[in-house]
Order: C-alpha cells, then sequence, then structure tokens
C-alpha cells in the first residue's frame, strides 16, 4: 500500500467519518433504548446504562484503530484542542479538523433519525444529552469537566512514546465506558462537543425538547476540561524529565 503521508483532506473525511461513527452508534444506542423502552414504567437501569456505555466503548475502539493512521482519530473538538494548546497538533489545522467532527457528528445524528424514525427518535431523544433541572448550570459544567479531564489525560497517557504499545483504543474505550457509566445519570457524559452538538441541532431541527440554555454548560465544561486534562498529564510527564508524546498524525491509532 501507498505510504505517503495522508492529504489535509484524507484528514478531514476521516475526522468526519469517525465522529459520524461514534455518534450513530454511541449516541443511536442511547435513543435506540429509549425507542425499546417507550411505554415502559420502569426506571431506567444500571443494565440500559452499561449497554449504552458498551456500544461507545466498541465503536472508539473499532474507529481509532481504523483512522487513527490517517488523521490521529481525535473525532473530538475537546482532544483537537488540547493538542494544539499544548504543542502537539499545529493550530493552523484545528479549524478544519473541528468543523469536520461538527459536520460528522451532524451526520451520525440524521442517521440515528433516519434508522429509528423522525418521530420515534424524537420521542426517545435523538441522543442529545442533557441534564435535570435540579442537576443545574455549575454542576453540569462541572461534571462535565471532569469526565474530559480523565478522558484527555488518558488520551496523552496513551500518546506518551513510554506507555505499554498496542493497547491506546481499548484504553481510551474502556476509559469511556467507565466516564459514562458514572457521569451519565448526571448530564449524559457527552465529553465532546461534537458528540454534543450534532444530536442537539439535530434534534431542535425536528421540533425536539433540547435546552438552548444548556449548551454552554457542555461547552465550557468539555473544553475547559480536556485543556485542564492535557495541561495536567503535561506536568506530570515532565516531571520525570522528558516529555515524548507520538505525533498526532499517528496518534491514538497506532501508538504501538
Amino acid at each position: 500500500m501507498n505510504d505517503s503521508p495522508p492529504s489535509t483532506f484524507q484528514k478531514l473525511l476521516s475526522e468526519l467519518l469517525g465522529t459520524a461513527f461514534l455518534v450513530y452508534v454511541g449516541a443511536g444506542s442511547a435513543a435506540a433504548t429509549g425507542v425499546i423502552a417507550a411505554g415502559s414504567q420502569a426506571p431506567f437501569s444500571m443494565a440500559q446504562l452499561g449497554m449504552i456505555s458498551f456500544a461507545f466503548m466498541l465503536v472508539i475502539v473499532g474507529t481509532v484503530y481504523a483512522i487513527g493512521h490517517i488523521s490521529g482519530a481525535h473525532i473530538n473538538p475537546a482532544v483537537t484542542v488540547a493538542l494544539a494548546a499544548t504543542g502537539r497538533f499545529p493550530w493552523r489545522e484545528v479549524p478544519g479538523y473541528v468543523a469536520a467532527q461538527a459536520a460528522g457528528a451532524v451526520a451520525g445524528a440524521l442517521g440515528i433519525f433516519a434508522t429509528l424514525g423522525a418521530d420515534a427518535a424524537k420521542a426517545a431523544g435523538g441522543g442529545v444529552t442533557a441534564y435535570a433541572a435540579e442537576v443545574g448550570f455549575a454542576r453540569g459544567t462541572l461534571v462535565e469537566a471532569i469526565g474530559t479531564f480523565i478522558l484527555v489525560f488518558v488520551i496523552f497517557g496513551v500518546l506518551d512514546r513510554r506507555a505499554i504499545p498496542g493497547w491506546a483504543p481499548m484504553a481510551i474505550g474502556s476509559i469511556v465506558f467507565a466516564i459514562i457509566v458514572i457521569v451519565g445519570p448526571v448530564t449524559g457524559a457527552a465529553i465532546n462537543p461534537a458528540r454534543y452538538l450534532g444530536p442537539f441541532l439535530v434534534d431542535a431541527a425536528w421540533g425536539g425538547s433540547a435546552s438552548w440554555a444548556q449548551v454552554p454548560a457542555y461547552f465550557i465544561g468539555e473544553f475547559a476540561g480536556g485543556l485542564i486534562g492535557a495541561l495536567a498529564y503535561t506536568a506530570l510527564a515532565a516531571s520525570r524529565g522528558r516529555t515524548k508524546l507520538e505525533s498526532t498524525t499517528t496518534a491514538v491509532g497506532t501508538a504501538s
């Protein structure tokens, strides 16, 4: 096969498709669970949350293996910005990556509506994450920040050339599974601005109940948490005398 570096178009298309896969399978599993449970009086169970978490884990593992060697498989604007802020990714590529991720998230959300049917998908929430009124803006922001902090910290850890080789996709997928289990009941565990935005916009376009007032909590929490996680890992690694991360042109998909 051709070993020449991927073009900008190939990188952006990979980010678009990867984020679409993430939203379609991950957020789609949440919407599908809502469709199946429609009409049931039973409360949302830990088993259902576990299956949604597992779906996210599997799609992340598969997607990182598939496109990591092309674009780095960021599939998350908070990751892209954190990498750029710590000098691991060129700022000039950030707008294209974020735009591709946002477009992919919308495409994935449209796929959810096409698969489940617009009425059923909307009734089931369309895969939109939201926090309850009793949670409030401050706690919602904090919880998303904590979840994204953990995610980005782990991503930076597996990018370290001193990390155990070959396990990056599994490590990232597994930590997402774990984060969703604890954060999911509070905010839905978006921990990804694109994953939040795509289903939100599509649901809003179909007249869903998504609240525009909650958007800042997710964006502020996720970008802040991701940046702090990146800085925390960089400081921790630097305390060992050197900091070497894999180039994000290979990034999480090929840390081996």
